[in-house]
């Protein structure tokens, strides 16, 4: 999964807690109202009274932001320096096989991308998941918020909770603590699910059930796929495949099949959800194509719906059957003629198909020219059949590179045949150049 940079931007507003630098935060002063305010929820006369509470609960929020430097993902290095301060030191580090920016400071690392903040660390904290204790103190106010009166108040800072679990999560996703990641989503769910808030979080269910799944919290990664699933948020297919394989690595593959079937159907262009359904049916030693069954129960309700047509395409394609998978691709551009993929597809079968004529002529015994020049003049006719899909598919989508470094070999071949095809080379070599 990308970083989670979209979901945080959405809910930022929300978790903008105080416009105090970190210049001017005294750690010693948030350790004694900690203090302070542990005292005071053991107190008979202070404890009974929501505002003890929401008092709580809004330190914890304003610990947790300050125990980061009132910092935040995407933060440049210059805001970082007005905001945040100078680092005791700087570095450079490398992690995953990327290049980052680390700046130490005195109680937290934090770590650039690219010019902007990624993540951080909290090396010294004044007190462990403050976020943790925000919640139960704004549950317990809620408990004894029975007459309303601080409903408002405490919806304007569950928001603000649920903003910054959102960070934290993801904060905790990128550190690759999945466990960690998964808990902050899961608080987030619950937040939002109180019937005092009453907000869907469709998207945090989906990255809920990865960060388990990727945490080996298999059991507990599919309800919330099936949640993301019910609600509408699919990440264009692949919570189809993340599910199908959660069950898969549990022994419940059948369980999953489902899943699969449902996501190929939907989502035809999601290679993750084809390649596991083929691969579960030759597991099975079943035929691969019975999955054309459901396409062609699909086709028959939504009888012009171009990407039934790519799917079938798509998989006689991966079965090697090309004249049923062209077949099937010509059917999807009669429906839409601007289909990128069915007009690439089609490209790219009459271009592989010249490759094998390619790598089957130079096997040709140097004494039997007649046999290679026969099987080069295929491979010449085939990528000549590919030249004005591949055409097609880039004056449907110039910017795509795939299409653009095709014509650009295609071309180059044939750049001795006529001024028009140098011209043509010229011309897709100088794009790919640009991409």
């Amino acid at each position: 999964m990308k970083r989670l940079t979209i979901l945080i931007s959405m809910l930022f507003v929300a978790v903008m807690v105080t416009a105090q630098t970190s210049k001017e935060i005294n750690f010693d002063q948030y350790a004694k109202k900690v203090e302070k305010s542990n005292a005071e929820i053991q107190d008979p006369k202070k404890n009974t009274k929501d505002a003890t509470w929401i008092k709580r609960g809004e330190l914890m929020i304003d610990l947790f932001d300050a125990q980061i430097l009132r910092a935040y993902v995407g933060m440049d290095p210059n805001t970082f320096m007005l905001v945040v301060g100078k680092p005791i030191q700087q570095e450079k580090v490398e992690v995953d096989g990327v290049q980052l920016d680390k700046y130490v400071m005195e109680r937290v690392n934090f770590y650039f991308n690219n010019g902007q903040l990624e993540r951080w660390e909290v090396t010294k904290p004044v007190i462990d998941k403050p976020l943790d204790l925000a919640l139960e103190s704004f549950l317990k106010a809620i408990e004894i918020n029975t007459k309303g009166k601080s409903t408002k108040k405490l919806q304007e800072n569950l928001v603000k909770l649920k903003g910054l679990y959102v960070n934290e999560g993801s904060n905790q996703y990128t550190l690759k603590d999945y466990k960690g990641a998964f808990e902050s989503f899961k608080k987030v769910i619950e937040i939002g699910t109180l019937p005092i808030l009453n907000q869907k979080d469709t998207a945090i269910y989906y990255y809920a059930g990865l960060s388990a799944q990727l945490a080996g919290l298999l059991e507990e990664s599919i309800p919330y796929y099936q949640k993301s699933i019910e609600l509408g948020f699919t990440n264009d297919g692949a919570v189809y495949f993340n599910i199908f394989d959660a069950y898969k690595n549990l022994n419940k593959g059948d369980e999953g099949l489902k899943y699969l079937e449902e996501g190929f159907i939907k989502y035809p262009k999601n290679t993750n959800v084809l390649f596991s359904l083929i691969s579960y049916y030759i597991d099975k030693q079943e035929d691969p194509t019975k999955i054309l069954v459901y396409i062609d129960k699909a086709i028959e309700t939504e009888p012009n719906n171009s990407s039934l047509y790519f799917a079938k395409g798509t998989l006689y394609d991966r079965l090697g059957d090309g004249e049923n998978a062209l077949e099937a691709y010509k059917k999807a551009i009669e429906i839409d003629p601007n289909f990128f993929d069915a007009y690439y597809n089609i490209g790219a079968l009459y271009f592989n198909k010249g490759v094998k004529y390619i790598e089957e002529a130079n096997k040709v015994p140097a004494r039997e020219l007649d046999k290679y020049d026969a099987l080069m003049e295929k491979a010449n006719a085939e990528f000549k059949n590919s030249m004005p899909y591949m055409e097609q598919a880039y004056k449907v989508n110039p910017n795509s590179k795939e299409a653009v470094e095709a014509l650009k070999n295609i071309y180059f071949r044939f750049r001795n045949e006529s001024q028009e095809m140098l011209d043509k080379y010229n011309e897709f070599n100088e794009k790919a150049k640009q991409m």
